[in-house]
């Protein structure tokens, strides 16, 4: 409380009604020292006690069992808006520079309001700071007050704005500076409004001449009966968002984890049927096209598969359309700049400390002296890709593919930075603002299931053989598409990985698990897998450890793969413009050489070995056996049989 504020009973016998009266005491260097009564509220029972929650908020225990809650402020209130648990009142006390006349919530934690001087402004009840997320004014000539606004009861960012003038507004809060629909309501005051709360394609508004109107609200933007059809698809575009709305707040209730596939297919249903809407209502227009291909992916992002890979196909088709109604493509010019500048961002390496390289492994190599055992740099197992031939990838080719293709990124350089953030835009938004474009926040597509929502990618990479190695049912397949100087900061996954440089070169760091206690993990429980260090501008004074913790490093060239056992600390920078695949399998499912060469049973699935066989075959030498057995997968055998004949083999080798 502060020192000013003070409540006491009064002793005061009312004939007609109970009251409570609020006081204020004088500064101390006032003469009249007698507390000064701000108001007096009438109240329905007798008062038995008086309780403060804060400095202007106190609650009242009355005689008849009710509890009111009042606020000490010498400005009256102008309304009250409830969204459990949330309650929010506002009023003529100049928060907002004049009185605030409307307000609404437009979803748990944020208001729209409205002021007597015409701007509307959104807030974060989450923000510390005062000053609204967004801003823009009712009227860009004249300051026209605002009276009333509801929100849409199903599509949270839609909301009404009624104003002095009569004029009725509709805003879309995502692209809030201009309004959706303007339109003459009344020619007196607009004293209300309110959608229907079951039928929203219906509003009413109350005017200060006392009529009250009922609109159509969704039939109000197209009147012309020449434009019957269009208005029928806007309609139920506008009701297929409002479905998509409320699917997505099924799908951000709790963890993701947890969400109900059924409402993540429902969500890529829908997408579908909006993309089909969008060609129609654009379909003599490059707008149509863009909204379809958005709606498409929205649909791969947050959805499920179906029917056979239907939205990534009308995506694929979409994209392709665009790049072809291109009026000029663009041929796209190497940062010669960035060439000549990044020697300068390379960093002085130790030899001792380099990764060992190895050229293509063969299976049983790699299965008995690198995997689980320690990290290494392999060569050529990449030259085959067709990402690194005849499809080599390039600024250009990854427009003229996925171009027109919504991808989520992260903002800021690292994702332990305070500021990072993450946003959904376009391939080619990405590349203009972010790869071409020096910017001093860092765009990064990283760690996305990118080949997944576009499987033309997925065509020019291949799986390491490697990777079969586990009997895992799929093999998880990442993205990391960036500009110079974007960082993974230092950590760890529990699982098998492929690092794959297509297109750049990266610096890397590596750690073994020994020495984790000299790396300082985060102690919370969603970053227990990150250093809080630097790793190349150490804070020693947090840090006196780290600089003692041995250490591997390497730079990761176009071409190259980087095995990485599990839980294997590692830190990545970016040299330049990269796009890197990492193809990854559970730590839980991998193969051990012992069972490879003891076990033969039922128990024991080898379809996930059956890939790479023929290598493991030629380290045995030519026999007849042998041939048999290679000469089997010609010959119909099958899969088990010719893969435990194989064994067979190995033990005898063995």
């Amino acid at each position: 409380m502060a020192d000013r504020v003070c409540a006491k009973f009064v002793s005061k016998k009312i004939r007609k009604q109970n009251e409570v009266s609020f006081w204020n005491t004088i500064q101390p260097n006032e003469q009249n020292i007698d507390p000064v009564l701000v108001s007096t509220v009438p109240v329905s029972g007798d008062v038995n006690d008086i309780a403060f929650y804060d400095t202007s908020t106190f609650f009242v225990a009355l005689g008849n069992g009710s509890i009111a809650m009042m606020r000490s402020t010498k400005a009256p209130a102008t309304g009250v808006l409830c969204q459990s648990p949330e309650i929010a009142s506002i009023g003529e006390d100049d928060a907002d520079s004049c009185s605030l006349n409307a307000a609404v919530f437009t979803s748990q934690n944020e208001i729209f309001t409205g002021n007597s001087r015409g701007m509307i402004k959104l807030w974060d009840l989450r923000s510390i700071s005062e000053k609204p997320i967004l801003s823009t004014s009712l009227s860009e000539d004249s300051e026209v007050g605002v009276t009333s606004m509801d929100r849409h009861p199903f599509q949270g960012h839609i909301v009404a704005v009624g104003g002095y003038d009569g004029m009725l507004t509709v805003y879309d809060m995502r692209k809030a500076q201009t309004p959706v629909t303007v339109m003459e309501a009344s020619d007196n005051c607009l004293n209300d409004l309110r959608f229907h709360p079951e039928r929203a394609d219906h509003l009413f508004t109350a005017s200060e001449s006392g009529a009250v109107w009922h609109w159509m609200y969704l039939e109000v933007r197209n009147t012309s009966s020449a434009q019957f059809s269009e208005t029928d698809c806007s309609t139920l575009l506008l009701k297929i968002d409002s479905a998509l709305h409320y699917v997505w707040e099924q799908l951000h209730t709790g963890q993701w984890k947890d969400v109900d596939p059924e409402w993540r297919k429902l969500y890529s249903y829908v997408s579908l049927f909006k993309a089909l809407l969008c060609l129609e209502l654009g379909k003599d227009e490059g707008s149509g096209l863009v909204n379809a291909i958005a709606a498409c992916d929205m649909g791969l992002i947050m959805g499920e598969p179906i029917l056979d890979g239907l939205l990534s196909n009308i995506a694929d088709i979409l994209n392709e359309k665009l790049w072809m109604l291109s009026e000029t493509k663009r041929a796209i010019q190497e940062n010669q700049k960035e060439h000549e500048d990044s020697n300068g961002c390379y960093p002085q390496m130790n030899k001792e400390n380099f990764v060992e390289t190895v050229h293509v492994p063969s299976i049983e190599t790699f299965l008995l002296d690198i995997m689980d055992k320690k990290p290494v740099v392999i060569a050529g197992v990449m030259d085959s890709w067709p990402a690194m031939s005849e499809s080599r990838w390039s600024v250009d080719y990854l427009r003229k593919v996925a171009g027109y293709r919504t991808v989520p990124i992260e903002i800021g350089s690292k994702y332990t930075d305070d500021a990072w953030s993450q946003s959904l835009t376009t391939v080619n938004e990405f590349i203009d603002n972010y790869i071409l474009t020096s910017n001093a926040t860092a765009g990064y597509l990283a760690q996305y299931q990118l080949f997944q929502q576009i499987p033309q990618l997925k065509k020019d990479i291949l799986v390491p053989d490697y990777c079969y190695l586990g009997t895992c049912d799929e093999i998880q397949v990442n993205a990391w598409f960036g500009p110079r100087g974007t960082i993974s900061p230092l950590h760890y996954d529990p699982d098998h990985n492929f690092l794959s440089q297509v297109v750049g070169s990266k610096y890397i760091r590596l750690y073994s698990e020994e020495v984790t206690s000299s790396l300082y993990p985060h102690e919370q429980d969603l970053l227990f897998n990150t250093s809080q260090v630097d790793v190349e501008h150490p804070d020693l004074e947090h840090f006196p450890l780290f600089p003692s913790a041995p250490y591997l490093e390497t730079i990761l060239e176009s071409g190259s793969m980087l095995y990485l056992p599990p839980r294997m600390w590692h830190y990545v920078r970016s040299l330049s413009t990269s796009f890197s695949a990492k193809h990854k399998f559970d730590d839980s499912t991998k193969i051990k050489a012992s069972d490879l060469l003891n076990e033969s049973d039922g128990d024991f699935s080898l379809k996930k070995y059956f890939r790479s066989y023929r290598e493991i075959f030629k380290t045995l030498g030519d026999n007849e056996e042998l041939n048999d057995c290679i000469i089997g997968t010609n010959i119909g055998f099958d899969e088990n049989d010719l893969m435990l004949n194989g064994i067979e083999l190995l033990k005898k080798k063995y």
